[in-house]
């Protein structure tokens, strides 16, 4: 029996209703590429669990989960922003910025929590992170 996928298809935005103001105010994409590093950014390190997060309305949501790859890297999160064209004249510059929360987490590092990322049209942010692994606190 063959299946009609376009039924499921209902037009209907993924995003959740809180965030319907944001992307109606944010209408442009950019993109996010965070590289994930450890010993002065000598080693790549797989596995790290990496979150973005935005505040809207003084609400802290999360919407983006992913796992970096062997290279230490979570590619392509595309994000919404303000146009490029708003960062064009005085009275719009800076206008364009639209700010992130970035987190990383993994087992044998300190976390990093909410760090700030700006994210314009059109164009790729690479965010690199360097962990520092977790001390003993003396115990052997």
């Amino acid at each position: 029996m063959m299946t009609n996928y376009e039924n499921h298809i209902s037009g209907v935005s993924p995003f959740k209703p809180e965030f319907e103001s944001y992307i109606n105010s944010n209408p442009g994409r950019g993109s996010l590429k965070v590289q994930v590093s450890a010993a002065n950014q000598s080693f790549p390190v797989k596995n790290v669990f990496v979150e973005v997060a935005l505040v809207e309305n003084g609400v802290r949501y999360s919407i983006y989960k992913d796992v970096t790859d062997s290279s230490g890297i979570v590619n392509e999160i595309v994000l919404p922003s303000c146009m490029a064209a708003e960062n064009n004249s005085p009275e719009t510059a800076g206008k364009s910025d639209a700010t992130y929360l970035v987190s990383v987490f993994h087992p044998d590092f300190e976390e990093i929590v909410d760090y700030p990322v700006t994210i314009q049209d059109r164009i790729e942010t690479i965010l690199p992170v360097a962990l520092e692994p977790l001390s003993n606190g003396g115990e052997d």
